[in-house]
């Protein structure tokens, strides 16, 4: 029997997609930072006055960050809320910026986790996830999705402490 081309296909076709949709990134912490992450967190985030922390939202579409360029003080806590809005799972991934701040609290649907070091941070759709964090290092930043095509697709931006 002969078979169709679209037959023989749509096996390989599924296979890839089924790939495609378990390589996302996942969230990923380390409770104690990694080489070249900043030191003395605990010391840091103790020293600022949560308070006052500065509220930023960024909300995560389909191949978009809004807004996609961010821009931070050091010294100045930060409480940044991260939106997915669209309807598969985002990463919000910038190695040299997480290297460049002492994280808090990263407040996820799994609940929240103290003073972690930020690698890789997956946003499930439709969840809102909360990092509150103080910039320590100045420089700009690239920041991507790095979900399956998304920064290929223009999900990329621009991160810049001063």
């Amino acid at each position: 029997m002969i078979q169709r081309p679209a037959t023989l296909l749509t096996p390989s076709i599924l296979a890839f997609t089924l790939l495609l949709a378990g390589c996302g990134a996942g969230t990923d912490l380390a409770q104690r930072p990694p080489p070249g992450y900043v030191g003395d967190v605990a010391a840091r985030v103790s020293a600022v006055d949560w308070a006052q922390a500065r509220p930023v939202t960024v909300q995560l579409d389909e191949f978009q960050f809004q807004p996609d360029r961010l821009a931070f003080e050091r010294g100045t806590p930060y409480r940044l809320t991260l939106e997915n809005r669209g309807n598969v799972a985002h990463t919000f991934t910038s190695e040299g910026f997480f290297k460049a701040i002492a994280v808090r609290r990263v407040t996820t649907a799994q609940g929240a986790v103290e003073t972690p070091a930020l690698v890789n941070l997956e946003i499930p759709a439709g969840q809102t996830d909360v990092v509150e964090f103080v910039p320590v290092e100045a420089g700009t930043y690239d920041l991507a999705c790095h979900e399956p095509l998304h920064s290929s697709f223009g999900m990329t931006g621009t991160i810049t402490v001063r």
